[in-house]
Formats: C-alpha cells, sequence, structure tokens
C-alpha cells in the first residue's frame, strides 16, 4: 500500500464488505512515511453459501483521528461450493414385528449453490421425490418402512435416503438401523429330522379328438441321516406303472442314491448314467453304480438294464477309474459293454440290434493358470467291426486374448452314440478396454443314435463369423458381426438346405427396471432346394423388452420379422412376422405366475418343439402345502394342424420324519415389581417363545417349554399403567437352560418428563431455534425436534442420569453446551435451557516460512 505526501503516517484499516462476510484480523500501518510503501496483511471471513462469481468489497485506510485517507475497492472471485450433506436425524431403537418404523433425514445445503435433488429409498418417503434446496438451507424428509408380521427372530432391518444432485452429479446417501423383535418367538423343532416331500401329479395331455390323461403319486426324499453330515440319502419313488405317463416325458420310478463322507456313493434302482462323452449314450433303466475314492484314486463300476423303452433296451454295464495326478490334472480309463439299437432319428446310420461289444475310453482333463484341456480317445471291438473316436476341447487365455477349439470325431463303424461324425470349432476372443473382438468357424456333421421319440436328427452346418462389441457403460452395448454359413436338414423331406452371408447388428440396455435389446440381419442368401439357387436378399429384425412396472411384477415382449427363400422347395420368399409378449409376478413368496404367448417358431429349427403358449402358477399355502399348475398350448413342428393342450397340476407336501430327538427345553419364573405403591403390577402382558401370559395381582408368571438357548421376552407396553416404564431395555435376552428355572425381576418406575428451549443469542436478541435433540445414556436414546420457538419435551423417559446434545446444527457457527448431564427423576418435569452464541472468527497461521509477492 502506497501513501501519498501529505497524509497521515499513522494508519488503520477497516473493510466494507457483503452481509455475513467479517474481517478476522489486518496489519496496523504504523510508522509509515509519506511517499512511501508497506505490505498489509488482512484475514476475511467468506461464509461457505457467499454467492458464487465475482463480488466486491472495499478496503478503507483511517487514520488515528477516524478521518478516511484512502477507499479500495477490490474484487474476488468465490468459487461455486457443492457441499451437501446427508444425515440421520432419529430413528426407532426398536420396533415390534408388523409395526412401522419412522425415520428422520436430514439433508442441508451448506455451499452456494440450489441443487435440484433426486430422493430413493428402501421405504417409503412421505415427500416429493424431486427437490430442489437452497443454499445455506434444511430440509427434513421422513421415511417409513413397515416391517413383516411373521417374523420370528431378532433381526435388524436398515433403512436408507439416497440423495442424488443432478446439479452436481453426486450422490449422497445416510443410513439408519432399528431391531425388530417378534410377537412370537418361532419354536425350534425338538428332532433332527429327514426332509421328505410327498406329490400328487395329474398330467393331461389333448390333441384332435384323442385324450389322455393319469394321475400318478411321488414321495422324494433328499437330506442327511446323521447330525455329523457323514451320510447323506436321496431317493424317488414314483408309481404306479403306467404306459400313459410316457407321454409326459415321465414314468413310474424307483431310485435310491447313497452318499458316506463324499467318498462312497452308491446308486440303487432306475438311473441314466452318463460316463464318457465318448461311447454309449445314458440308458435309462434298473441297475446300480458304485463310486469308491481311495487316497487320489476313484473307481466306479455300474449295471443298468433299460426297462421303459424298445430303441436301446440291452443293458450297459462297465468299469471306470479316474487319478488324480495333482490339483490341475486327472486321467481316467473305461471299459463298457452293450449290443446295438434299433433305427434311431438320424438316416444316416442303421440299425444295429444284432452287434454286441466293448468300448474302451482313455481321457485326460487339466485346468490350471487359463489352460483347459478335456480330451477323450475311444475304440470300439464288437463281433462285426473296430473303429475309433476321439474328442478334445481346449481352452487358452493369454491375458485379454482367449482362444477355444473343439474337435468331435468318429468313424464310419464306430460303435458309440456319435457314428460317422466330423464336428471342430476355433475362435478366438479379445478384450481391449471397452472393446471386445472374436472370430471363428465352426463346422458340424454330426450323426447320433437317438431315439425317435425324443428327438430328431441334428442338422449339418458350417459358420464362420467376426465380430466387434463396444461396451459404452453399464447400460448401453453395441456389436457388429459379419458372418458366413451353411445350414442342411436333416429330416425327410428336406425343410431347409441353405447357403447365407450376411452382417448383423445388435444394441443392447440394460437398466434397473428397463431392459431392452434390438438386433438385424442383413444377408444374401441361397436356397440350394431350388434348381435356380441363385443369391437372394433377406432381412430379418428383433425387437425385445422387458419392463418391471412393480416390485414383483415384470412384462416382457419381442417381435421378430423375417424375410427370406430359405425355407422349402417353392421360389417364393417367406415373408412372416413371429411376435411374443409374457408376464412374471412374484406377488410374494407364496404366490408366483409366468405367462407367455408365442405366435410361432422358426423353420430353421422345426427339429425343436416350439410352444405357442405356456403359463404356470405356484402357490404356495405355507412351509407344508404346495399346489402348482402349468399348462401349454403348442404346436408340434413339422406336423401339419397338430396343435396340442399338455397340462400339469401337482401338489406337494413337505415335512420331517423325526430321526434324533436333539432339543431338551427348560421353564422361566419372574415377578414384575414397583417401588412405588401407586402402580399396579397387575395384567402386565409378558411375550416369550411364542407365548403371552398375564403377571398375577403380585406380578408373579410363570413360563414353561421354552426351547434351550437364547429367547427374548417383551413386556406389552400398551398394558403398562400410563405414565410408567419398564425400567430395563426391551427386549430382554434370556438363555435357557436344560431342567433349570430362569428367575427373572423387572422394575416398573413412573416415567420422566424433559421440557427444554434452544435459545440463538444474537447480541441483545433471543431467538427460538428449531433443531434436534438427542437424550442418550448406556442403555436408552431419545430424540425430539424443537419448534420454531426453540421449545421441546422428552415424555416418559426412564429414570437415570443423561446426556443432552444438539444434532447436526452448524458446529462451525455457533456454541453450545456439549453433552450437557441431566438427571431425571420419575414422576417430575426437569426444565433445561441451552444457549447457541455465534462463535467468534480466529485465524491461525500456519508455522511454516512464508513469502509475500512484490
Amino acid at each position: 500500500m502506497e501513501i501519498e505526501k501529505g497524509q497521515a503516517d499513522s494508519l488503520s484499516i477497516q473493510a466494507r464488505m457483503p452481509e455475513n462476510w467479517s474481517l478476522i484480523s489486518s496489519s496496523t500501518l504504523e510508522n509509515i512515511q509519506s511517499g512511501n510503501k508497506k505490505f498489509a496483511l488482512i484475514s476475511l471471513y467468506i461464509p461457505k453459501n457467499a454467492s458464487p462469481g465475482e463480488n466486491t468489497f472495499k478496503l478503507l485506510v483511517i487514520d488515528d483521528n477516524g478521518i478516511l485517507i484512502k477507499e479500495k475497492e477490490i474484487n474476488i472471485e468465490i468459487a461455486e461450493n457443492y457441499d451437501l450433506e446427508v444425515f440421520n436425524i432419529s430413528s426407532p431403537q426398536s420396533v415390534k414385528a408388523g409395526e412401522e418404523i419412522e425415520a428422520m433425514y436430514g439433508i442441508r445445503n451448506n455451499g452456494n449453490i440450489t441443487q435440484e435433488l433426486l430422493l430413493d429409498s428402501n421405504g417409503d418417503i412421505n415427500d416429493e421425490e424431486s427437490l430442489i434446496i437452497t443454499p445455506d438451507s434444511l430440509m427434513t424428509i421422513q421415511v417409513s418402512k413397515k416391517t413383516e408380521a411373521k417374523v420370528y427372530y431378532l433381526m435388524n432391518v436398515s433403512t436408507y435416503l439416497n440423495v442424488k444432485s443432478t446439479t452436481e452429479d453426486k450422490s449422497y446417501r445416510a443410513y439408519s438401523s432399528t431391531t425388530v423383535f417378534p410377537s412370537k418367538i418361532k419354536e425350534k423343532d425338538a428332532f433332527f429330522r429327514f426332509p421328505v416331500r410327498a406329490s400328487l401329479n395329474y398330467n393331461s395331455h389333448t390333441y384332435k379328438d384323442n385324450h389322455f390323461s393319469t394321475i400318478s403319486a411321488e414321495l422324494r426324499g433328499d437330506g442327511y441321516l446323521d447330525l455329523a453330515k457323514n451320510h447323506h440319502l436321496n431317493f424317488t419313488f414314483r408309481a404306479p406303472q403306467q404306459q400313459t405317463l410316457k407321454r409326459f416325458g415321465v414314468t413310474d420310478q424307483y431310485s435310491i442314491i447313497y452318499n458316506y463322507k463324499d467318498k462312497t456313493t452308491v446308486y440303487l434302482g432306475d438311473h441314466a448314467y452318463f460316463i464318457n462323452r465318448l461311447g454309449f449314450n445314458s440308458r435309462y433303466g434298473m441297475g446300480f453304480r458304485i463310486d469308491q475314492k481311495y487316497k487320489d484314486w476313484l473307481f466306479t463300476a455300474y449295471y443298468s438294464k433299460p426297462r421303459l423303452y424298445s430303441f436301446n433296451s440291452a443293458p450297459l454295464y462297465g468299469v471306470k477309474s479316474v487319478y488324480r495326478v495333482n490339483d490341475s490334472l486327472f486321467i481316467g480309463a473305461s471299459l463298457a459293454a452293450s449290443k446295438g439299437t434299433l433305427q434311431g432319428a438320424s438316416r444316416q446310420i442303421e440299425a444295429n440290434p444284432n452287434e454286441k461289444g466293448q468300448i474302451a475310453t482313455v481321457n485326460l482333463d487339466y485346468k490350471n493358470q487359463g489352460t483347459s484341456i478335456e480330451a477323450e480317445l475311444s475304440g470300439s471291438f464288437t463281433n462285426k467291426a473296430s473303429d475309433f473316436a476321439g474328442y478334445l476341447n481346449l481352452v487358452q487365455n493369454f491375458e485379454n486374448l482367449t482362444y477355444s477349439g473343439t474337435l468331435s470325431l468318429s468313424g464310419e463303424n464306430y460303435f458309440g452314440t456319435m457314428r460317422n461324425s466330423l464336428q471342430y470349432s476355433n475362435s478366438l476372443f479379445y478384450k481391449l478396454s471397452k472393446w471386445n473382438f472374436a472370430a471363428g468357424q465352426t463346422v458340424s456333421r454330426v450323426n447320433r443314435r437317438l431315439d425317435p421319440l425324443f428327438y430328431a436328427a441334428e442338422p449339418y452346418y458350417e459358420n464362420f463369423y467376426a465380430l466387434v462389441g463396444y461396451r459404452f457403460n453399464k447400460k448401453h452395448y453395441v456389436n457388429v458381426r459379419a458372418d458366413k454359413r451353411e445350414r442342411e436338414d436333416q429330416l425327410e423331406p428336406k425343410s431347409y438346405f441353405y447357403k447365407e452371408h450376411g452382417i448383423l447388428y445388435r444394441y443392447l440396455y440394460s437398466g434397473e427396471t428397463f431392459h431392452f435389446n434390438f438386433n438385424g440381419r442383413i444377408a444374401k442368401t441361397s436356397n440350394l432346394l431350388l434348381e435356380n439357387n441363385a443369391y437372394r436378399n433377406s432381412f430379418s429384425h428383433n425387437l425385445n423388452g422387458s419392463y418391471r412396472m412393480i416390485e414383483g411384477l415384470t412384462l416382457r415382449a419381442g417381435i421378430n420379422h423375417n424375410y427370406n427363400n430359405r425355407y422349402g422347395n417353392s421360389s417364393n420368399s417367406t415373408n412372416y412376422t413371429r411376435y411374443h409378449m409374457g408376464l412374471n409376478y412374484n406377488f410374494n413368496r407364496n404366490i408366483r405366475i409366468n405367462a407367455t404367448y408365442n405366435s410361432g417358431f422358426s423353420p430353421d429349427e422345426s427339429y425343436l418343439r416350439r410352444d405357442f403358449i405356456n403359463s404356470n402358477i405356484l402357490l404356495r399355502l405355507n412351509k407344508n402345502h404346495q399346489f402348482e399348475f402349468r399348462a401349454n398350448y403348442y404346436q408340434n413342428a413339422g406336423i401339419l394342424n397338430r396343435k396340442e393342450l399338455l397340462a400339469l397340476g401337482k401338489y406337494n407336501y413337505t415335512f420331517g420324519v423325526p430321526l434324533k430327538r436333539v432339543l431338551d427345553q427348560g421353564s422361566l419364573q419372574g415377578v414384575i415389581f414397583s417401588q412405588n405403591a401407586a402402580i399396579s403390577v397387575e395384567n402386565i402382558k409378558i411375550i416369550a417363545a411364542g407365548h403371552k401370559i398375564a403377571t398375577d395381582k403380585k406380578g408373579r408368571f410363570e413360563l414353561n417349554n421354552l426351547p434351550l438357548g437364547k429367547n427374548y421376552l417383551f413386556i406389552e407396553e400398551a398394558s403398562l399403567p400410563e405414565g410408567v416404564v419398564v425400567s430395563k431395555k426391551a427386549p430382554m435376552e434370556i438363555d435357557i437352560s436344560n431342567d433349570k428355572t430362569q428367575n427373572l425381576s423387572f422394575e416398573l418406575v413412573q416415567g420422566g418428563n424433559i421440557n427444554g428451549t434452544v435459545q440463538l443469542i444474537k447480541g441483545k436478541d433471543t431467538l427460538g431455534f428449531q433443531g434436534y435433540i438427542k437424550l442418550t445414556n448406556e442403555e436408552f436414546s431419545y430424540f425430539v425436534e424443537s419448534d420454531n420457538d426453540g421449545l421441546f419435551a422428552f415424555k416418559n423417559i426412564v429414570p437415570g442420569n443423561y446426556n443432552l446434545d444438539l444434532v447436526r446444527f452448524k458446529e462451525e457457527d455457533y456454541e453450545s453446551l456439549q453433552n450437557t448431564q441431566i438427571n431425571v427423576k420419575g414422576g417430575s418435569v426437569a426444565t433445561i435451557l441451552i444457549p447457541l452464541t455465534p462463535k467468534e472468527r480466529k485465524i491461525k497461521f500456519s508455522k511454516k516460512n512464508f513469502s509475500l509477492g512484490k
């Protein structure tokens, strides 16, 4: 600062600033001579909510006579301050099951920007979910959450308030926790039980002028037989034997699986054994299988005699051993024997019922550090021919690059399920940040021995593709794929045989309540069933979406449009639109409904069944009783005018077979008393372990047949005299011991009251202060809000010493009494005054060296 000639040489600095700004300190300008310069250091207090942007204040230079010597205007840039605070003000310590938790949250804008807020919670917000909060303001939000009435154990339930500032694009969250105690403690089962489910099934099949229906019963068990969990049993008994059952994909069944310490497993009765990928197909039938672990070995022996279907009715039997070289490598060998089958679904494989022989297989499984290898090599030796088959699957990761390849082949005379077949595929996948790239090819010429009652012949096909995809974020993903393919139907007559090359594009959106995807294909297609098999345009577009309307209810819909000449031997192009719609509705844990309508199926996939309408309703009355209803209305692919209705009704009864008594019971006796003779101790309601009793004239009560261990006892507050409280915190935890009587006592006392005032002192003025006051000690906590005049009151407080505090007020602005001790006496009213005075602004300098610029 420069002082001109002729001016005074003993000066001081003052400031004229906006409201609420203040000058904390300034240098004095003593012994400064006219025409000289001197540095002056000043410090200012600028409120957090000062308006952003350019602000102006004036510095005044005053002499010792109070005369203005110099005035200078200074501009200062105030930054935008988005300081937002979200906090819990109050929430109940405990509520009974079925009651509502009401939690209060505060939102304070400590910044200088008006912010737009979006509110979200796991409870009901008793206010608008979109709000605007101005600087230096406080908003209170109440969140209500209903607790479940059917709660049988003590639990903690959290509520939260999530506040998203769309102005700042930042979220804040505050929590509260409340103990929910049940009005009924679920009685513990005194027995260790084996879980069993008994079912009654009704199946119905209707088509054209035919109708088939059947009723069957089923008994299933699945669980441990001992407390140490060494013995496990699983069984299924379904009867009676009916040929009609086969129409519904089920039959009578009698099967048992026993496991001992995960070392010995025994299968008895009806089972389908899958031993290797190569070899015989699994033959469902009556028999046995034994798996035995010994050190690093697993030995298996099995026998199965089909009894239900004629396609592969010959017995299947064999042995297998697997050796664990280390945690990554397993090698094995097996030998299986059986006879041939009738004509299957594939016309490329002839029937061979008179052929019999064995299949020997060696296998290898290796998984370690990004490398996975599965390999099998089989040889078949029969009374007619010998041949070989092989399988290899390799997956290798090189950081972000993954290679995957498979190879399956079998000779013309191979005796196993797959014969005269070749299938191989290779693919590369590379991920780079949000990008992913893939390329690959698949060739499939597979012929399998499959029962035509359940399967159709698989098509021959070749695919070559390349893909690039990009994920913008968790919600948005796009990819583009170019491919070339050939596909040939193996049914007679052929429905399709075509070549095609094209581009497929896809967009996927995944939100919290809405999911959407769109994909399309533009291609050139050549129908090889036609003499004129020139390439023609093909189009395909698919749109699918799902929307969760409310909790538990999701709607689904989609539409598909196709234009191509892939199918049939007509030269005309097909132009068809398919659509589907459906819903999933989980009303609660006990009622679930889902239904789907499909307008049709693609002829390209006619070897698979496509439903028109399917629906499912699950109704659980309680833990023991459950009903299930299913209906499927469909058309069998490849058959004209063959619409069918398949229906199922099922009732399940679940129960436990007692195996061992594991729980004894105990009892408790207690008394409720009061040193105040005016307080009645009669007819006070006590709740424990599902039992509800009342005290006698002397306050005594007794409960028997209580489960051992921890229980919780509650005193129903509504049964207490007015103004009377229990001196212990609810709920009370009790420990019941076997054949012992627990003795308890609870004191009733007259509740105390507190009336108070929060006063804001500004100079000579005394104002009311609206805020939140907390009253706490080691056992109890109470909250209350003061009104605009600063008045507050606590009612029915358990007598004792408490700390009284203000909650979440601006501590940087005011001096207040912290941890004020107050003694609450029963039947009396305490009066307390909480004064608030503005804090004096001070500046504290760092001890570090600093220098001023010139």
